[in-house]
């Protein structure tokens, strides 16, 4: 099966066997969390006093909670986290236990929620890579996006991978990255995040300034696996290209300057702007290098009136057209734009107030997927993405 991706090019993914079938919708009921659903399954909970959210939305959150929750071994444990998906859409403002609780049944319930994050058993792991999985089979990704953010009055960085479709992006997994490894553990956080015998043969667009990428490259030219990440002007590189002369040995030079040596291989590429949404034109340059042992293309970009290159790329994409590569290194732009204006609608970077590590991961892991389920319920919906049309997006949000 072939999906053609948003930067206009194909890529081919697995097949999906015949036998998938999705998750039959379950009528909603009161329940309390002692209550354990038939066949095992995590009980669907509405807060009191609220109306049912319709086959679209409900469905949609009751599907996803059967699929991330079926790894924990506890009925409770099952239960509390669809109560706490439901109360992050459900919460406006700040993202904090105490509103989410307010949302699913009352101040008391606010306790046994923040044990729930901050101290209970479950592994997030097991949810995180589910998560990952129903989104792609939902929304079938063409690219996903691996992007280092920093995480606002804690002082350290996070490290996101987000799915990106033909006219959405979604977080689907977070690694918070430790302290005093702000470099160098954006490495470990991103094989972490960003498995490469785990995401098809997408291809992946890497935004980690700072990091050592050379192991990065490596496992993924191990795994067969596409890659394109931006890289400093100043990365020595060896060059490979024609131009070097005959008889004359690759020397190593900062990226920018073998960029520069090379300009005449420039072409005109046009790409959209993810901030204006307005089509520019920019002068794109590919020259053949070596990096870290490896036998890669480096990508450089010139905008109107500029002598050295505004944007570098190293990419294992040797024979990609330049055109669709400069729009795989927009992705990153595009993701920062679509998740400024969505944050705040199913959870923040720094909401999680607690202080363990294992906490952040699982509020962040089910404000993912809340994010997956608000979007998902939209494309069922046939209404516009997410940063194109907030104010259905907010009513769907009190509807659940």
């Amino acid at each position: 099966m072939t999906v053609r991706a948003g930067v206009d090019t194909i890529f081919t993914r697995p097949a999906e066997p015949d036998t998938r079938r999705r998750t039959a919708r379950r009528t909603q009921s009161d329940r309390t969390l002692s209550d354990r659903a038939p066949s095992g399954r995590t009980p669907s909970v509405r807060p009191p006093g609220t109306t049912d959210p319709g086959p679209t939305a409900g469905g949609v959150l009751d599907e996803l909670s059967e699929v991330l929750f079926a790894p924990l071994p506890r009925s409770d444990q099952r239960a509390k986290g669809a109560l706490y998906l439901r109360g992050l859409i459900a919460a406006e403002g700040r993202k904090s236990i105490r509103n989410i609780a307010a949302q699913v049944g009352g101040p008391e319930l606010a306790q046994s929620l923040h044990h729930f994050i901050a101290a209970s058993t479950w592994d997030w792991e097991p949810v995180s890579r589910a998560l990952q999985r129903h989104a792609d089979n939902e929304l079938r990704f063409t690219a996903w996006v691996v992007q280092a953010l920093p995480v606002p009055r804690k002082g350290r960085q996070a490290i996101g991978m987000w799915g990106v479709a033909s006219d959405v992006t979604v977080p689907v997994r977070w690694h918070l990255v430790p302290f005093g490894e702000a470099a160098a553990g954006c490495v470990a956080a991103a094989a972490r995040v960003c498995d490469p015998s785990t995401i098809g043969p997408r291809p992946v667009v890497l935004d980690l300034p700072g990091a050592e990428l050379g192991p990065v490259f490596d496992r993924y030219a191990r795994a067969g696996a596409p890659l394109l990440s931006a890289v400093p002007a100043t990365l020595p590189v060896l060059d490979q290209g024609a131009g070097r002369g005959a008889g004359r040995s690759a020397r190593s030079l900062p990226a920018a300057r073998v960029l520069q040596l090379h300009r005449m291989l420039r072409r005109p590429v046009e790409w959209t702007d993810p901030a204006t949404g307005a089509v520019r034109r920019s002068l794109v340059g590919g020259v053949p290098v070596e990096w870290a042992g490896l036998p890669l293309l480096l990508l450089g970009q010139w905008d109107a009136g500029q002598e050295q290159p505004v944007g570098c790329w190293l990419t294992n994409l040797t024979a990609t057209p330049l055109g669709v590569l400069l729009r795989l290194a927009k992705l990153p732009r595009r993701v920062e734009q679509d998740f400024a204006g969505s944050a705040s609608h199913v959870g923040a970077l720094d909401d999680y107030e607690g202080r363990g590590a294992d906490g952040w991961h699982r509020h962040m892991t089910l404000a993912a997927a809340a994010h997956v389920a608000q979007v998902v319920a939209a494309a069922r919906a046939r209404v516009r993405p997410w940063t194109h049309c907030m104010v259905s997006m907010e009513r769907m949000g009190r509807s659940f």
